[in-house]
């Protein structure tokens, strides 16, 4: 949707074409990182709960330099696994989001306290005394 916006009306040569301004965008700038952090976050718990997981997840990192060996910094491990998904589903869900919502408009009040209230979610979830407890009850249902 676009408006005409004449600056001088006397000269009607001067049209200028603005575009609108959708707030779907920007809501999906802010999401896509979310989901990046979530993904770290589960992944990080997936990893500790046996060396089968860790390897698997640390499988997806291998491209990283430093995710393997034992050279004088070491290795980062199944840490380069868990930025490499946490990356891939940032950027697909931007990507997805930003193509789906490009011409919403979505309200950023009512945005705000959702985002911050996931903001303090993944931050708990790091945390491992309150991580834990659930993490466990979670791996005991699926075995």
């Amino acid at each position: 949707m676009s408006t005409q916006i004449n600056n001088n009306p006397s000269d009607s040569s001067t049209d200028q074409t603005a575009e609108a301004v959708y707030s779907g965008p920007a809501i999906a700038a802010t999401l896509a990182p979310v989901l990046g952090f979530f993904t770290l976050m589960i992944t990080h718990h997936i990893s500790r709960l046996t060396k089968d997981l860790d390897k698997l997840i640390h499988s997806y990192g291998y491209w990283i330099p430093g995710s393997t060996g034992v050279g004088p910094d070491g290795s980062i491990g199944s840490y380069s696994g868990k930025e490499t998904l946490a990356i891939i589903i940032w950027l697909v869900s931007w990507a997805v989001f930003h193509v789906l919502w490009k011409n919403q408009n979505i309200s950023i009040k009512k945005w705000l306290p959702i985002f911050l209230g996931l903001i303090v979610l993944v931050t708990l979830g790091f945390f491992h005394p309150l991580a834990d407890p659930i993490v466990l009850l979670i791996a005991g249902l699926f075995g």
